[in-house]
């Protein structure tokens, strides 16, 4: 990301796919919507490593794991986040495929 517009633009398409992925369902049962702001960010600082959607898929694993526990947060149990978030990061841009 070359700009703080670019940043910002991350960290909303990276919140919208957590926010609609919505790890055990936290939000849909009253959580806030900044309850994973922390691995929103973790997952914003990855996109330089992101390049296509397995890649995205093992970014939310590798976050997600860390901070929850492996058992639920492997690569292809993040495969349809991981597609959801490589197809927003490259409309807007943020990322090229390899």
């Amino acid at each position: 990301m070359r700009t703080r517009e670019d940043f910002d633009a991350a960290l909303l398409v990276v919140a919208s796919v957590v926010q609609s992925w919505d790890p055990f369902s936290l939000i849909g049962s009253g959580a806030p919507h900044g309850e994973f702001d922390a691995e929103i960010a973790k997952v914003v600082s990855r996109i330089p490593t992101i390049s296509s959607a397995a890649s995205a898929a093992a970014a939310l694993s590798s976050v997600f794991s860390a901070s929850f526990g492996p058992e639920h947060f492997s690569p292809v149990q993040c495969a349809v986040p991981g597609r959801e978030l490589f197809a927003k990061l490259s409309a807007t841009g943020l990322v090229r495929s390899a």
